[in-house]
């Protein structure tokens, strides 16, 4: 953008955005279909888009208005139908910008991180935009596991688009804090992805379980997951996606987001694993994979289900008895060939039984003398808590004695660890 464009004083330049309730516009059902199909909302429900979009405001502005300043309290992720934007993160017409355009968003900073908005966001053409306000965002978006993947994998390729405003961002203190923050926002986004409720399952008595992630870096690669199939079976999944950061996250994201929709649509345990894997390997340009535990129960006879793809052998406690490691069927680990074949295991839970999972991020943990915390280590320590405690005990002792353990080493990789207790069918009543 020319400098000439903008001559006149910041103060001067006026923010005339031409805001429109959309319940009143007389093209509602157009301004709805190029909502529907921004990137971002992509695989929700019509219905639910509907009443999201009910919510929303359009704003038109032209050439030159500017849409965010410094300092601003911001409500609203705005997303661009049409024109494109130009964010300044020090003053309107310096060197130090990059370009957003049709298809992506804007305001995504003070409403992930409830901050004050950070840069000037100048309109770089004729643009539309629709505002949608930070509750609903957060209520009816955040959600849907592909919206969430969306606006990573939008975080991600702005952050691949912008090579050259990457590498000055490093050589200037505005922009590294400002790729920070984007890298921050996708911490969040990906936090928002994982189950909130802890303990797991609290509308299930007969199972108790509860669960943390602590990434290595600001976005991590290692997930869990939590949710029931229907009303006589849970699901639960550990996997570690390989590497680190942006790439990991998008995989991991990817991995979660099938594997809950396929069970939840299949139902069929040993064909999912395989329809998984075989999803994974398409389009795997950066040949990314991912070690996976996925464990189905059925709370009213205590079976449980799981295959293992690659990932830690779980430890289990039965009757009471010391924790020892839960015996794996074959499996290696996805995302690295689509001819691989799962087997599925089975075991007896009964009540007071629990089993304990987790990634390397426990058993790889370094010490400073350079010796790793170890599997033999993490199950010598659960035994040393005892059988038939709570889930939260494990998972807070474990990661407290790898802190411990590791003192003040770096964290050198995401650490993950998920504990369930099936307390059996007699607590439904």
């Amino acid at each position: 953008m020319s400098q000439s464009l903008f001559s006149k004083e910041t103060s001067q330049i006026k923010r005339e955005l031409k805001i429109q309730r959309l319940s009143k516009k007389k093209d509602y059902d157009k301004d709805f279909t190029d909502f529907a199909s921004h990137i971002l909302v992509e695989g929700i429900p019509n219905k639910a888009l509907r009443k999201i979009f009910s919510k929303c405001t359009l704003c038109d502005l032209e050439k030159g208005d500017i849409l965010l300043s410094p300092g601003e309290i911001n409500q609203h992720l705005y997303l661009i139908l049409t024109g494109s934007f130009l964010v300044f993160l020090n003053e309107i017409g310096s060197r130090s910008s990059f370009k957003i355009s049709e298809g992506e968003y804007l305001g995504e900073m003070s409403v992930i991180e409830e901050t004050e908005t950070s840069a000037f966001v100048v309109a770089n053409e004729e643009s539309r935009l629709v505002g949608i306000p930070r509750d609903i965002f957060w209520d009816q978006i955040a959600t849907y596991p592909t919206a969430m993947r969306n606006m990573l994998k939008i975080f991600s390729q702005r952050m691949r688009n912008q090579n050259k405003v990457t590498q000055k961002a490093f050589e200037n203190q505005l922009h590294f804090e400002h790729l920070q923050k984007e890298i921050k926002a996708a911490a969040k986004i990906q936090a928002s992805i994982l189950p909130e409720d802890n303990p797991l399952f609290p509308e299930f008595p007969q199972v108790e379980a509860f669960a943390l992630m602590k990434p290595a870096q600001q976005v991590g690669g290692d997930f869990y997951d939590a949710f029931d199939i229907d009303d006589d079976h849970v699901c639960i999944a550990i996997g570690d996606v390989s590497g680190k950061g942006l790439a990991s996250a998008l995989f991991m994201v990817r991995t979660s987001t099938l594997l809950r929709m396929s069970l939840l649509k299949k139902k069929n345990f040993k064909s999912v694993v395989s329809r998984v894997n075989k999803m994974l390997t398409q389009n795997n340009k950066e040949c990314n994979f991912v070690t996976l535990f996925v464990g189905m129960l059925n709370v009213k006879t205590g079976i449980l289900k799981y295959f293992n793809g690659g990932h830690n052998a779980p430890f289990v406690s039965h009757n009471g008895q010391p924790f020892e490691l839960l015996p794996l069927p074959a499996g290696v680990l996805l995302g690295y060939s689509d001819q691989v074949e799962y087997d599925i295991a089975e075991a007896q839970l009964s009540a007071g039984d629990t089993i304990i999972l987790y990634t390397d991020g426990i058993t790889e943990a370094e010490s400073r003398k350079h010796t790793y915390f170890s599997t033999e280590r993490a199950l010598e320590l659960v035994n040393e808590i005892g059988s038939q405690k709570p889930p939260s005990i494990y998972v807070k002792q474990l990661r407290k004695a790898v802190a411990k353990f590791s003192k003040k080493m770096p964290q050198s990789d995401d650490i993950t660890l998920l504990a369930l207790t099936y307390h059996g069918s007699k607590q439904n009543s």
